[in-house]
């Protein structure tokens, strides 16, 4: 065998520990494996009689120069000393290397600076400050779980893959700071900070056509948490925007693709009228009649207002926006006050022919069946059990008029009404304010011996006692009513109470607008169980007819909220309204010249209909998603001129938020939630 060629460098067969010591010619077969050398001949000498020949091969060199030995053995024979390749050698440097560093590792990891020397890079600004209240030197132990455990402990973690504990992780510690987002029934670590089911689940009919795509992730179970630090990466500067997420990662979940928002986006759909006003106001209707007739200005800017983020969110009130209009109207239908308490008409002769006990009865007031029952004296009176039957017989909407007396039945309800209302004025005289609160806390399904939802202050206006004693001394007795009086006023409130002795009624004037006993009494209505539904309807209808005292319910949308019914008495107020998927602020908006003006977005619709009737069609309903606006939706047109990548930008994250509050979610629909939207003809990811 020939000996090996060295390579450039003398480095040669690379793959090999050892290299033969020779330095002239290197043996023919080199070291073995453990680095001895085998001393070999360059040939085998064959024996011829008493003669030894040479055979070694032409190629070779031909024949040894000396030929073989006497005893027969070559005579070129080497023997070296064999050396370390130049791999096996740098193999020992790099061995020695990796063992010293892995000693001068654990000596730095079993340093008490340890942390100092491992921070990656800089804190942000913001996490920085809040964690310099505390100790400093400690503070990787404030987002990272085990900073203080041993090496030993990050060696098994790593082999591991991290402890089974979910309290114990970096997550875990960001949600400690980060309550908010784990509040109210969120799951933060999930797909938008919602349970794992409540996109899935909600219908098509909640969400815009662009929410509907952003709101379909790919299906992502409790243990498929993503972690906080998956978009939220700290240590890159005391100016890095920790919630600055690109549009890759929204669509990595995403099964549609936006190009960009000009092309591909989808429009808005009916954003941002996605539901009616909670405070019945039709901007055509004023805008093209009443400010009109009036000749004003109708001006967007005198009823919206900045709010405390600078932000048109913000409404005056109603005396600087709608009292000098509406004001009198107002005031003039609470006429000489809203019935309280009222006594009708009952036939006596006709209880006594059906076998009853008429109640004792001012003598005014017996003759034939006639006259009604105030909304809250059927309410006192429907706590009753006896009284609740009878109106449940009657119709919650009935009136003494339509008692027949040839109806035994219809007769002897009326003669439990009549108890019930002697009942009701004897538990006020003797148990005061408190009777009212019991009897509404008791109809609400309050708790026994617990106040009535509204406040009792509210409830009664400080009642003065003295007008049901005077009520009972003077009515039934049949004696002449003293010498009228003033009515007694609520310092508190405004308001004033007085009796009508010529027909037998309570009556409370309210102060104006946003009464506080008439609120409180209307929210009773509408807080009233479902098993009170017709008397609530009844009630409610009483105040929504037009002319009605105060004509709250004109104004004030009616909306359902569960099983229970809630009467807006305050706009929107979007400061403090839950998160939702979509955002925008107009306070860079409309620092731009052209889109100072309001109506350079917000257009009024072509009417259908008279635009006095425009806004009364939207409030039928109790559910805010059935209405017809009439603003025209704002086109994605109007956006895309300035939001592109070299402009305004066009990033998802720039009008959407990725941690959507549950709240936000709550009550868009008032049908049980359906299977997944898909949009387009695009379904979620799987």
């Amino acid at each position: 065998m020939t000996a090996p060629t060295p390579g450039p460098g003398g480095y040669d067969r690379p793959n090999r520990r050892w290299q033969c010591g020779c330095d002239d010619t290197p043996c023919s077969r080199g070291p073995d494996p453990h680095g001895r050398c085998p001393a070999l001949g360059e040939c085998a000498p064959t024996r011829d009689g008493d003669r030894w020949l040479c055979n070694r091969s032409p190629l070779r060199g031909g024949a040894c120069p000396d030929g073989p030995t006497p005893d027969g053995r070559c005579c070129l024979a080497k023997r070296c000393r064999p050396r370390r390749s130049l791999r096996a050698i740098r193999g020992r440097w790099l061995r020695g290397a990796a063992v010293f560093t892995l000693g001068a590792v654990l000596m730095l990891l079993g340093a008490a600076g340890r942390n100092e020397v491992l921070a990656p890079g800089e804190l942000t600004s913001h996490h920085a400050q809040v964690i310099a209240r505390d100790a400093w030197a400690n503070r990787c132990a404030a987002c990272h779980p085990g900073a203080n455990n041993g090496p030993g402990e990050w060696l098994a973690s790593a082999i591991a893959g991290g402890g089974d504990d979910p309290h114990n992780t970096q997550s875990a510690l960001c949600l400690d700071c980060h309550k908010q987002l784990d509040a109210d029934g969120a799951a933060p670590l999930l797909a938008h900070g919602l349970p794992a089911d409540t996109l899935q689940r909600r219908p098509a009919s909640w969400l815009t056509p662009t929410e509907a795509l952003l709101a379909a992730p790919r299906g992502r179970g409790e243990a498929d948490a993503l972690a906080c630090a998956a978009c939220h990466q700290e240590h890159h500067g005391a100016g890095h925007d920790l919630a600055a997420i690109t549009d890759a990662r929204c669509q990595a979940c995403h099964a549609e693709r936006f190009h960009s928002f000009a092309t591909d986006h989808p429009d808005f759909g009916l954003w941002p009228v996605e539901r009616r006003t909670r405070i019945a106001f039709n901007h055509g209707s004023h805008s093209r009649e009443h400010y009109v007739k009036a000749n004003r200005d109708f001006d967007c800017r005198a009823c919206h207002v900045p709010d405390a983020a600078g932000d048109l969110t913000a409404r005056v009130d109603y005396h600087a926006a709608c009292g000098e209009c509406h004001e009198a109207d107002l005031k003039n239908s609470f006429g000489e006050g809203v019935d309280f308490l009222a006594l009708p008409m009952i036939d006596h002769d006709a209880l006594v022919d059906a076998g009853h006990a008429p109640p004792a009865w001012p003598d005014a007031l017996r003759g034939d069946f006639d006259g009604g029952l105030p909304p809250f004296t059927k309410l006192l009176l429907a706590a009753d059990p006896r009284a609740a039957e009878a109106m449940t017989l009657l119709g919650e909407d009935f009136s003494f008029f339509d008692v027949d007396p040839r109806d035994p039945q219809r007769v002897a309800a009326a003669q439990s009404l009549a108890e019930a209302l002697r009942r009701l004025l004897d538990d006020l005289q003797e148990e005061g304010h408190g009777a009212v609160s019991y009897r509404i806390g008791k109809l609400s399904g309050a708790e026994p011996d617990k106040a009535a939802p509204a406040s009792e202050a509210d409830l009664v206006a400080r009642l003065p006692i003295e007008l049901v004693d005077r009520a009972l001394a003077t009515w039934f007795s049949g004696a002449e009513p003293p010498e009228p009086f003033d009515a007694i006023e609520d310092r508190r409130t405004g308001g004033a109470w007085s009796l009508d002795d010529s027909r037998f009624t309570l009556r409370y004037r309210p102060s104006g607008h946003d009464d506080p006993w008439l609120r409180a009494w209307l929210d009773a209505i509408a807080a009233l169980p479902s098993e009170h539904a017709a008397l609530q309807q009844a009630c409610l209808a009483e105040f929504a007819r037009p002319g009605a005292p105060g004509g709250c319910i004109e104004c004030h949308s009616v909306e359902r909220d569960g099983d229970r019914l809630t009467i807006n008495w305050r706009g929107r107020d979007r400061l403090s309204e839950p998160r939702g998927f979509t955002r925008f602020s107009h306070r860079p908006h409309t620092a731009q010249p052209e889109l100072a003006d309001c109506t350079a977005c917000h257009r009024l619709e072509e009417p259908a209909a008279t635009p006095a009737t425009y806004a009364t069609a939207a409030y039928t309903s109790h559910d805010p998603q059935q209405f017809t606006t009439d603003l025209a939706p704002i086109a994605k047109a109007a956006c895309t001129p300035c939001h592109r990548p070299h402009a305004a930008g066009e990033g998802c994250t720039q009008c959407h938020n990725y941690h959507v509050e549950p709240g936000a979610l709550k009550g868009l629909a008032g049908s049980e939630p359906k299977a997944a939207p898909t949009v387009g003809g695009l379904a979620p990811r799987r």
